[in-house]
Order: structure tokens, then C-alpha cells, then sequence
């Protein structure tokens, strides 16, 4: 997976084995193209298992703070590991879960919809932070 992928000259910085670590990741990243006032935006994916984790939320509330120039992307799948996701979370609509940021939800197994919904988060992000989630599904385990 993504945690095995690094490139830093390409702007790639991957994951790790940390389930969630990915938002307080990309919460730096997004503090950094702030400080160095570069025009870009830093993307933090997770997955619907690490929606419940409180570094996504922490992360979240000091990038509201801040109005850091990050898109938190829950690739949701339905799933997590294995539990379905009305089994592991009290609230399923994973894109509301920045409740002082915008939200959006997008097809995630329709590459046209998340092309469009990616170029308007990126216009939002320049103001601050984005959840959304992105409606995919899982064919086989994880």
C-alpha cells in the first residue's frame, strides 16, 4: 500500500502503519505550504476505519484554527477492516464530521465526479480546511 510509497522531489510523502496518522500528517504539511506561502494545499487520506481515531479530529480542530490549507479524504469503502461501518460509527456521513469546515461527498468509483469535487475543494482549501469523503466500495478484504 501507500505506506511503502515515498517520493519528497515529487511532493509524495506516503503513509505509515499508524492507523489515521496520515491527518495530523498532512496537518503539517498544510502549516508548511501556509508558512512558506506557496499556493498549495496538502491532500490527508485516510480510510472509514481511522475515522473514529481523535488525532483526525485533533488534527481537524488546529487546521480550523489556523485556516490551514488542507483536504482531509476519507476513502470510505463500507468496511474498515471488516466491520461494516454502521457497526464501528455513531455518525456514518463522514464528510460532516468537520463541523466548522466545508464538507463535500463525492462518488468515489466515478474518476469524473472526483476530479470535479477535487477542483473545488482545492478553491475551498485556499480559505482552509475540507473534509471529504469519498463513496467507494471494497470488492475483497483488506
Amino acid at each position: 500500500g501507500s505506506m511503502h510509497m515515498y517520493k519528497a522531489d515529487a511532493n509524495f510523502y506516503g503513509g505509515n502503519g499508524i492507523v489515521g496518522s496520515q491527518a495530523p500528517l498532512g496537518a503539517g504539511m498544510a502549516f508548511a505550504h501556509k508558512y512558506n506561502n506557496d499556493g498549495c494545499c496538502a491532500f490527508a487520506l485516510y480510510g472509514d476505519g481511522a475515522a473514529n481515531q481523535g488525532q483526525l479530529f485533533e488534527a481537524a480542530n488546529i487546521a480550523a484554527l489556523l485556516k490551514l490549507p488542507v483536504i482531509f479524504v476519507c476513502e470510505n469503502n463500507q468496511y474498515a477492516m471488516g466491520t461494516s461501518l454502521a457497526r464501528g460509527s455513531a455518525c456514518t456521513d463522514y464528510y460532516t464530521r468537520g463541523q466548522y469546515m466545508p464538507g463535500i461527498k463525492v462518488d468515489g468509483m466515478d474518476v469524473l465526479a472526483v476530479r470535479e469535487a477535487v477542483k473545488v475543494a482545492k478553491e475551498l482549501a485556499k480559505e482552509g480546511p475540507v473534509m471529504m469523503e469519498m463513496d467507494t466500495y471494497r470488492y475483497h478484504g483488506h
